[in-house]
């Protein structure tokens, strides 16, 4: 090992650690950093960090754009390149602020790590992202026909999904005890192992969508579970029943008693649930934009929203209402929305009035022109 190769890994170990233990980082995040400077690394041929200046940080962000990957679209989007420059920037904020080197690496210089202000607008935007309608939602449940234990299984997950807005890490991290049937009451705690965002604790009710089937399902198959035998440290949502002593077979029609190892169990079931249904995949976090759309078509009074929010485990409601009840708008329900404003214009009494989320839609759209 080099010397300079030592002292970069040297002052990584720093970083991750000032990561974990000053500001609170859990360990998925610092991977994300570390895959992040992982990137510089490799642009820069393990240079010292020291070396940093504005000519880097430059060569850098078109190097990004640049860098061939395996995927469909075969480069990087606008918002991983935005995230990774954003890493790497807190990464050398941090280092001009080191002893060690915040004589050679100036703040100044650190600020080109970023996007162009165009680019920066485009990745905020995001990309049209695939969400279910609600009669999506009904096709693919219903679709789902229970002939085993594993089609149980997946038509309660999908409407434990819907009903809940959970995000999928922490379905498939919940245990028997984390929901009170009674209260219908659940608790991702991440003190009992529930891998919520940033580990926060989150109180959560089914919320009200006008179909009462999803909840049957659910509660059936928790019952289902308890009369098996399952435990309070148990999955609710448990991983198919494999036997490991014939070529690592799964069963067709049981689920065992442990926990996915990951996410991407879950997701197929998503992905098979919506292929049987004849729709285009909708990968989970779909879902829960698909229960605030439908409650966002309520009246909701400004403390529902807050409860709403809480629900889902926002910090802001304005996080909940606005990517969340109406990012996924189309071209032509903004078109819509613009001519029933139009008709209301030239009514004086009973045309037709938009509703509170249509008038906060328009100001959006308005704010990005």
């Amino acid at each position: 090992m080099t010397k300079i190769t030592y002292q970069n890994e040297q002052i990584k170990r720093e970083y991750f650690e000032h990561l974990r233990g000053a500001e609170g980082f859990a360990e998925s995040s610092v991977k994300t950093f570390a895959e992040a400077i992982g990137q510089w690394q490799s642009f820069s041929d393990g240079e010292d960090f020291a070396s940093f200046d504005k000519t880097k940080a430059l060569a850098f962000r078109e190097w990004l754009v640049k860098k061939v990957t395996n995927t469909k679209l075969g480069k990087l989007t606008l918002v991983t390149q935005g995230n990774y420059l954003r890493r790497i920037k807190k990464f050398f904020v941090w280092l001009s602020s080191h002893p060690d080197y915040r004589t050679r690496v100036h703040k100044n210089d650190v600020e080109f790590l970023r996007l162009s202000k165009k680019d920066a607008l485009i990745a905020r935007s995001g990309t049209t992202k695939a969400m279910p309608s609600f009669e999506d939602a009904k096709k693919i449940i219903e679709s789902i026909e229970v002939k085993n234990e594993i089609d149980k299984r997946d038509r309660a997950l999908i409407c434990f999904s819907l009903i809940t807005g959970c995000r999928i890490s922490a379905i498939i991290s919940l245990k028997m005890k984390s929901f009170d049937k009674h209260k219908k009451l659940l608790d991702q705690n991440p003190g009992d192992g529930v891998r919520t965002k940033n580990s926060k604790k989150i109180l959560t009710t089914f919320f009200p969508i006008a179909w009462d089937l999803p909840e049957q399902y659910f509660m059936e198959w928790f019952e289902h579970l308890e009369k098996k035998g399952f435990q309070s440290n148990d999955p609710i949502f448990p991983s198919t029943l494999s036997d490991f002593n014939h070529s690592q077979s799964y069963s067709t029609e049981l689920v065992g008693n442990s926990f996915w190892a990951g996410t991407s169990g879950a997701r197929k079931v998503f992905e098979k649930r919506c292929k049987n249904a004849d729709l285009p995949y909708f990968h989970p976090h779909s879902f829960r934009h698909l229960v605030v759309s439908i409650i966002s078509k309520t009246r909701l009074t400004e403390e529902e929203k807050r409860a709403i929010s809480l629900n889902l485990g926002h910090a802001n409601v304005s996080t909940t209402f606005g990517a969340y009840g109406y990012g996924s708008m189309s071209d032509e329900d903004a078109v819509g929305i613009v001519q029933r404003l139009k008709n209301t214009q030239s009514s004086k009494s009973d045309g037709p009035i938009i509703t509170e989320e249509e008038r906060s839609i328009l100001m959006r759209i308005m704010s990005k022109l």
